[in-house]
């Protein structure tokens, strides 16, 4: 009992600290649209405008991820979807997101799955396509029998050695995947590129529970 009751408040101190923060960022968000109307040059417009999109896209990230650690998995990716468009678009990367009918996930299952993908989408843009030419990023969510979760992330890019060992990115990955009772495996895509597949159970293992002191 004495357990359930610091989960709740440590849930009332996250929503709190959400909260706070975006109030923060609405105020950045405003303080920098005054700017951008007070500037006298088209170099000083666009340096802003540019601050002001950046502000914009972590308010998007971070009100993504409240909906995340309240278990609202499909409300994250609703979120956070235009967020990677913008991402791919500048640079040349065409994003396409596509998600299963489900129900709410388990708070900690949530925020693990929404952390691998946010992970592997960063990894992606960053490293799959280094030239100017872009390529296709297509990211799916789905569970093929009522009992596990799917992520797939695909893209045509230029691929990676062996099955994704040796760079930090892929090791976060397999720590948030193994936290849920989940794996992370990389494959060749064909025709190039590369297939990033995390498949976790539905409901989280009482080994894993007990592990990382968690209650869903």
């Amino acid at each position: 009992m004495m357990e359930g009751h610091h989960s709740d408040v440590d849930d009332l101190h996250v929503a709190e600290i959400r909260h706070r923060m975006t109030n923060g960022f609405q105020m950045l968000e405003s303080f920098a649209r005054r700017q951008l109307s007070a500037c006298e040059t088209e170099e000083a417009e666009v340096r802003v405008s540019q601050v002001l999109e950046q502000i914009r896209a972590v308010a998007s990230l971070q009100s993504a991820l409240a909906e995340a650690d309240t278990g609202n998995f499909r409300g994250f990716l609703d979120r956070i979807e235009s967020h990677w468009k913008n991402l791919g678009s500048a640079r040349n990367i065409t994003v396409t997101v596509n998600c299963d009918e489900m129900e709410s996930m388990p708070k900690k299952t949530s925020e693990n799955a929404a952390r691998i993908l946010l992970e592997a989408v960063a990894n992606c843009v960053e490293h799959a396509f280094p030239d100017v030419y872009g390529g296709a990023l297509s990211i799916d969510v789905s569970c093929p029998d009522n009992q596990h979760f799917r992520l797939r992330i695909s893209d045509d890019g230029v691929g990676m050695d062996g099955d994704g060992e040796g760079g930090q990115g892929t090791d976060i990955i397999r720590s948030l995947a193994a936290e849920i009772g989940g794996r992370a495996l990389w494959n060749m895509r064909e025709g190039g590129g590369t297939v990033l597949n995390v498949e976790f159970p539905v409901n989280l293992p009482s080994s894993v529970t007990n592990l990382n002191g968690v209650h869903a």
